[in-house]
Formats: C-alpha cells, structure tokens, sequence
C-alpha cells in the first residue's frame, strides 16, 4: 500500500479524478489517499469464508453481511474506505441504500494484506473508533488470528481468538465461529 505524502488533504470527491484501475483500490483516511493493489485469491477465500459463516446470523437478526461495500461519509469529507466485510445490523440498515454505506457498519472487518498491515492495526482501528462501530475485526492470516476490537464501553478493549478458540460476540448471539475455519484448506 502506497500512502501519499502530500500537504493535500483528499476527499471523497477526489476519487472521481483518479483513473478506473481494475487492480488498484483507493482509499482515503484523515485526508491521506492510500492506494493499493486488489488483494490475491487466498484473500478472497478467507473473505469467502467469513461471510458464509456470518450470512444466516446476521440475516436471522434483520442485518445484511456485505462484502466490500465501501464506506463513504460525505463528497467533502477526508475519509473514504473499503473494509473487506461490514455487517449492518437492523439499526443501521439505513445506511446500506445507496451505491456505498452512507456511515460506520456495526462491525466493519478487514483481512490484513501484507501492504496493508500498519494501515488495518493503526488507522483503520482509530478511524473505526471514532465514527461510531460497535465492532472492529482484524483478521491477520499470517498469524493465524482475529483480534476483535468493542467500541461500545467507555473504553476501546480487545480480544485475540487464535486457531483453537471459537470467536463469539455480543453483537450477534447466535455466531459461533472456530477461527481455524476461517482459513482456506487448500
């Protein structure tokens, strides 16, 4: 991932200038525009993987599971990001009718990339945080683990599940998920 280091501050209006690059996702976070390739297969399966296991929780609770959907606050804001799944629970359907998320998901998750490391611990944690999820999940495929950040107390806390634990969460009583699934078995 590629951060640019400019006195610019982007924002969501800026995109439309950038060219149409099928292999390249652009995001933007605190004015700063990152610019990465599109994550490979395995990727995808672990995202593949997660929402199979998450679609009939949420869709039983009145939520939707959405890969991808990107998360746009306003053309004039300086944020502008693309988890890899949100989960939008019934309170929030309201902001899944347009062509993007118009606001924070319930729980936003991103699959970390080697690129994209510092940006999924550091910003998108921080950024999710103060635009009012309820939930950040980090799925780290290197280290085999899923750190799962609450936003809903006075204070941020978290939870590590690695391959023998089964993550759980308060958001969505029915899920019961062994993290050791969520990984491609190829």
């Amino acid at each position: 991932m590629v951060q640019t280091q400019t006195a610019y501050r982007w924002k969501t209006s800026d995109l439309d200038r950038l060219p149409d690059d099928p292999f390249l996702q652009y995001e933007i976070i605190d004015g700063e525009l990152f610019v990465s390739r599109r994550p490979h297969l395995h990727h995808a399966r672990i995202m593949s993987n997660l929402v199979v296991h998450l679609h009939a929780v949420v869709r039983a609770s009145g939520g939707e599971v959405l890969p991808e959907p990107g998360i746009v606050w306003g053309s004039d804001i300086e944020n502008n990001v693309i988890p890899d799944i949100a989960v939008v629970l019934q309170d929030r359907l309201h902001l899944a009718t347009g062509p993007a998320l118009s606001g924070t998901p319930n729980i936003a998750i991103e699959i970390v990339s080697e690129s994209t490391r510092t940006v999924d611990y550091v910003q998108k944690r921080y950024l999710y945080e103060r635009t009012g999820a309820q939930e950040y999940w980090i799925v780290d495929r290197f280290e085999q683990c899923v750190q799962v950040w609450s936003f809903t107390g006075n204070q941020a806390t978290s939870v590590s599940y690695g391959n023998h634990d089964t993550l759980t969460t308060p958001l969505l009583p029915g899920l019961s998920l062994p993290v050791r699934d969520i990984w491609p078995q190829i």
